[in-house]
């Protein structure tokens, strides 16, 4: 039998994180009141104007409730509000909010504050059984949200598909881009690198609700798709950023791309409300790619997107090292041809299979994609064959 003092001895004290509750409210007494209501349960936050709040919101990414005042100087709550319900991040327009409202603000103020996306109200002065009552109920739907946005995160993770536009994310773009890099290299038949930035688009953000953002982009990125070859990888590598891989284009052709998909970006014509506004991409592209390095070659092409924004915008910068390609190109492979899907089919079909073989690898990896998307939306049940594809190209670039 155990002792009292053996077991203390051998017990570990474990604290228990309490939920985040954030109080924004311009009355310090009023905060104070809260506080001393919720202490004992809840880990409480204060913030005196809505600025703060926001700003608060945006670092602690465990707030399961909040508490608002209407009416604050600086940013008030029918603003921060706004700000919560329009935020791109599910963790803060997911979250319960709950106002506190004197007996100054009439029904319309409150309906306004509803059609806004307000949680709950609670008439000042409250009463401190209705706050905790409240912040309890709240506090568990808060978790949920939480969670829910911690596996979607998880998900999102591990997926390579942008889901806002249904092209490549950043992590198809590089994961599979050494890849892809690889395979030209040792083929000899180069590749062109693009990437294409809108800009000034957190202007526009800021301007404008996520929706209207979220339209925008994917109207763009509908842009940059319908110009590029069926070929050519197309991935959403930031908010408002694309990057595009061109296996095989000369310099003629991936600078007709680039300058293609500015041109139709430029000139489309956006509408909000009664405010009519174009948009234009700065653009950096490198051409004849030889070298297996691919992080130094997209260091390389953001930084001539960069210098083309830093020259005023909608231009495109290109750093052409086809004749180095061209070069390394006939050495490896003196009659190595070029190949787009298209010309690829039409010579199956016409019975020169044999010439298809040759680049085969690289039709395949940049049909992946598109594969990739039209086994998850089908539900083709093909992943064991693109996994036996990656391995086997893996294979190939090891050789």
């Amino acid at each position: 039998m155990f002792s009292d003092s053996s077991v203390q001895d051998s017990s570990q004290a474990v604290t228990l994180e309490k939920p985040v509750i954030l109080v924004v409210d311009d009355s310090a007494m009023m905060r104070r009141a809260v506080n001393r209501t919720l202490c004992d349960e809840f880990r409480v936050i204060e913030a005196k104007d809505g600025n703060e709040a926001w700003d608060i919101i945006g670092r602690e990414h465990g707030i399961q409730v909040l508490f608002s005042d209407l009416m604050m100087p600086n940013k008030n709550g029918f603003q921060l509000l706004r700000d919560i319900r329009e935020s791109i991040h599910s963790r803060i327009n997911q979250l319960p909010v709950i106002l506190l409202t004197g007996h100054e603000d009439d029904e319309t103020m409150k309906r306004r504050a509803m059609a806004l996306g307000a949680t709950d109200f609670i008439s000042k002065p409250f009463d401190p059984i209705q706050i905790e009552a409240r912040a309890k109920s709240y506090a568990k739907q808060g978790d949920m949200m939480l969670k829910l946005e911690q596996t979607r995160q998880l998900l999102a993770s591990q997926s390579t598909i942008d889901s806002l536009t249904g092209l490549g994310n950043s992590r198809h773009f590089t994961q599979h881009g050494p890849e892809l890099l690889a395979l030209v290299s040792r083929q000899g038949v180069g590749m062109s690198m693009l990437r294409l930035d809108v800009d000034k688009f957190g202007l526009l953000q800021n301007k404008t609700s996520r929706q209207v953002s979220d339209k925008i982009i994917s109207n763009i990125a509908q842009s940059v798709r319908a110009c590029v070859r069926r070929e050519d990888p197309v991935s959403r590598i930031g908010t408002a950023k694309f990057g595009v891989l061109m296996p095989g284009a000369s310099v003629e052709i991936a600078r007709r791309v680039a300058e293609r998909i500015q041109e139709q970006v430029n000139q489309t014509v956006f509408r909000l409300g009664e405010t009519r506004f174009r948009l234009t991409m700065s653009g950096g592209l490198v051409c004849g790619v030889t070298t297996d390095d691919f992080e130094a070659l997209s260091e390389k092409t953001e930084g001539l997107a960069a210098q083309a924004a830093k020259e005023g915008g909608g231009k495109l910068v290109v750093e052409d090292l086809s004749a180095e390609a061209a070069a390394v190109s006939e050495a490896a492979h003196p009659t190595a041809p070029t190949l787009g899907l298209d010309e690829a089919v039409a010579l199956i079909r016409e019975g020169q299979g044999d010439r298809v073989r040759l680049q085969i690898e690289t039709l395949l990896y940049a049909l992946l994609p598109l594969l990739e998307l039209g086994g998850s939306t089908l539900g083709l049940g093909i992943d064991e064959l693109l996994d036996a594809l990656r391995e086997r190209m893996g294979s190939a670039n090891a050789a």
